[in-house]
């Protein structure tokens, strides 16, 4: 059964950043990121959660940045150079969603 879970932000490997779109996911298994042009409807069996959707690799990746560090960069290095299947899904929250900046209570926690 495939999961459709949505939020805020949308960052992973091979996709470019995707605002209030969608994951297509199948156990731990990514299907594909929807694009649906920063509006989220609603739609049947669709989860939200508020932040952004990672790579399950990074849960827990979060600690030594200080506020005010780019969001986006620490994400995208963190991808560099590692196996391009990944597995899970992670969601940074308590992020500044605005600035696309880590504030000092950013955390990012394993979903699936």
């Amino acid at each position: 059964m495939m999961r459709k879970i949505a939020a805020n932000y949308i960052l992973l490997p091979g996709y470019p950043l995707v605002k209030n779109g969608y994951v297509l996911i199948s156990g731990e298994q990514v299907v594909d990121v929807i694009d649906t042009g920063g509006q989220i409807r609603e739609i049947q069996g669709l989860e939200f959660y508020g932040g952004m959707l990672v790579s399950g690799i990074l849960a827990g990746k979060i600690s030594g940045w200080r506020p005010g560090d780019d969001l986006v960069s620490f994400i995208q290095k963190e991808y560099t150079g590692k196996e391009k299947t990944y597995k899970g899904l992670a969601i940074i929250k308590k992020a500044d969603l605005v600035r696309l900046v880590l504030s000092e209570d950013t955390v990012c926690e394993r979903l699936v």
